[in-house]
C-alpha cells in the first residue's frame, strides 16, 4: 500500500512539473505587419520580438529558436552533364510545396539548447520531407545550398537577441525576391533541453504600384496578359530597330 501511494505521489510529482513548464507563455510581435515590394526593392529585414511569462518560481534561463516560414512553391533540381560534348540535364529532383523561405534562427547554437535532432529546425530534413518518393536523396543538401544562395533559407545560430532573461528580438531578412504572400514566425522557448512555450506572429510580404497590376492581372486574365507581353515585345523590337536604323 505504501508502495503505491509513494508511485502515485510520483506520478503527480512529474504531472505537476510537466503543467508548471507548459506554463510558459510567449507573446510576439513584428516591427512591420505589411511589407511593401517595388520596383526598387532590394531586400529589408523584420524585427519580431516576444516576451516570455514564465511559471511562478521558474527561473528564466531560456533559450529560444524562431522559425519563420514563407508562402509555398514547388521546385526542380536538375544535374547538369556533358555528353558529346552538350550540356544535358541528367537526373533530377522534385520537391513539392516547399516553403518559398525557411529560416532558423536560435539564441544559442542547437546543440547547445539539445535540439540538434529535432527535423523542424533541420534544413536538409525540410528538403527529405517535401522531396516526392521518386526523387533522389542526395538532391537534398544540393537544394539546400541552392536555396541557402538564393536566400530563401537562412539559419543563424545566433540569430535570436535576449534583451533581457524574458524578453527577445529577432531580425528576419527579406530579400530582393522574396515570395509575396502570409509569412508565419514561430518561437519555440527551450528550458534544459525541452519545448516549454511556444508564441506565434505573422507578417505579409506584397507587392505594390505597377508591379503588383501586372501579376493580378497575369493571374485574372492570362490571354490578355499574355497579349499585352507580346504586344509589349513587338514594340520594343520597333522602337529599338529604328533607333538604331539612325
Amino acid at each position: 500500500m505504501n508502495r503505491l501511494a509513494g508511485f502515485a505521489g510520483l506520478i503527480l510529482t512529474l504531472l505537476t512539473c510537466g503543467f508548471a513548464w507548459a506554463q510558459a507563455e510567449v507573446t510576439m510581435t513584428n516591427s512591420d505587419p505589411v511589407v511593401a515590394v517595388h520596383s526598387n526593392f532590394r531586400g529589408q529585414a523584420v524585427t519580431l520580438f516576444g516576451t516570455i511569462d514564465p511559471p511562478p518560481g521558474e527561473a528564466e534561463n531560456y533559450g529560444v529558436v524562431v522559425v519563420v516560414q514563407g508562402p509555398s512553391t514547388d521546385w526542380v533540381v536538375r544535374e547538369k552533364q556533358r555528353q558529346f560534348g552538350f550540356v544535358l540535364n541528367a537526373a533530377s529532383a522534385r520537391y513539392d510545396r516547399v516553403p518559398g523561405y525557411y529560416g532558423v534562427f536560435s539564441s544559442r547554437p542547437l546543440a547547445q539548447l539539445g535540439l540538434e535532432a529535432l527535423p523542424q529546425f533541420d534544413l536538409e530534413a525540410l528538403a527529405a520531407r517535401q522531396r516526392i518518393e521518386s526523387g533522389d536523396q542526395t538532391f537534398d543538401s544540393k537544394f539546400v545550398q541552392l536555396m541557402r544562395a538564393a536566400d530563401r533559407f537562412s539559419m543563424a545560430e545566433r540569430g535570436v537577441v535576449m534583451l533581457t532573461p524574458s524578453a527577445f528580438s529577432v531580425r528576419v531578412p527579406i530579400a530582393s525576391n522574396a515570395t509575396n504572400g502570409l509569412y508565419l514566425a514561430r518561437a519555440f522557448v527551450v528550458a534544459d533541453g525541452e519545448i516549454v512555450g511556444e508564441g506565434t506572429t505573422r507578417y505579409t510580404v506584397r507587392t505594390q504600384g505597377f508591379e503588383r497590376y501586372v501579376a493580378d492581372l497575369a493571374r485574372s486574365n492570362p490571354a490578355l496578359y499574355g497579349f499585352a507581353t507580346i504586344l509589349v515585345a513587338l514594340l520594343t523590337g520597333w522602337v529599338g530597330g529604328v533607333l538604331f536604323r539612325r
